[in-house]
Parts: structure tokens; sequence; C-alpha cells
């Protein structure tokens, strides 16, 4: 099989997977925002195959399929954060002062708050309207640090323990 189409099988296969999840994050209200989150595993994992354009491309193509199949507030968080940060961390953790990738971590996490938080207000009613976005944004912020640094664990164990499957 030529390494062509061998790339594109496998780069179709992560964005199917991609889907996927973002299917059942859609209809498992739940477990929403866990399977939201590893709907960008495959992006990561695209990332670190075949370099920045291709998972770039694995983004784009699950983010629109999501939105089409599956709109409401998981396709939402998928794209407004959930899915394009494995391609931001990756370029933030270039930066090699940690204290300044920290702030750019947490300006994109800031960033994408107020982004979803506007969406969410404008496309949804909201039941519960006594949390607001001062409570939720610090707690948020909390989630976030473990998100990243439960992340960048699955990112070692993957290429410690998987990618050498890949090959």
């Amino acid at each position: 099989m030529k390494a062509s189409t061998k790339r594109l099988t496998r780069l179709a296969i992560l964005t199917a997977l991609g889907v996927v999840l973002l299917l059942l994050g859609s209809v498992l209200p739940a477990g929403r925002l866990a399977l939201v989150a590893l709907s960008s595993l495959p992006v990561c994992v695209a990332l670190m195959m075949f370099g920045l354009k291709w998972s770039l491309g694995v983004f784009a193509v699950t983010a629109a399929l999501g939105a089409l199949l599956y709109p409401g507030a998981a396709a939402i968080m998928y794209l407004a954060f959930f899915g394009y940060y494995p391609i931001a961390k990756s370029l933030f953790e270039r930066i090699h002062r940690v204290s300044v990738c920290w702030i750019c971590k947490y300006a994109l996490y800031t960033f994408a708050f107020v982004i979803y938080w506007l969406l969410a207000k404008a496309l949804f009613t909201f039941s519960g309207g006594e949390l607001s976005w001062y409570l939720l944004y610090p707690l948020g912020a909390a989630v976030f640090f473990l998100y990243d640094v439960a992340y960048s664990s699955l990112i070692r164990f993957y290429l410690v323990k998987i990618a050498r499957y890949f090959e």
C-alpha cells in the first residue's frame, strides 16, 4: 500500500473516531464534557503522526461533521476549545519558559470561555441562571489545569506504549 493511501486511511479513521466521540457527547449528557475532551485525542494523534497540516484537517473535518450531524453543546464545545487545543498546546509548549507557556494557555482558555459563554447564552436557554460566569470561570480554570496535566500524561502514554504499533 502506498504511503499516501496509508496516511489518508489513518487520518480518515482518526476523523471518524472524533466524530463518533462527539456523537456520544451529544447523546450522553452525563459524560458530555469528558467525551468532548476525548474527541480531541484524534487531533492530537494526527499531530504526532503526521504534523500540523494534517491535524488541522482532522480538526476541521471533525468540527464540520460534528456541527452538521449533531448541532448543540457538544459541537460548540469542540469548536470553541477542545478540538484545536492539542494543536495550540503543542505550539505553546515550544515556549521554553514555563510561566509564559501557562500564561498563553490561560489566555486561550479565557478567550474560549468567553466565546462559549456568549454562544451558549445566545443559542440556549439557561435553567440554572444562579450560576454566573464569575463563579464558573475560576472553577473552569482549575478544571482546565487538571485537563492540561492529564492530557500531557495521555500524550506520554501514547508515545511510550502505543505509538510504536502505528509506525
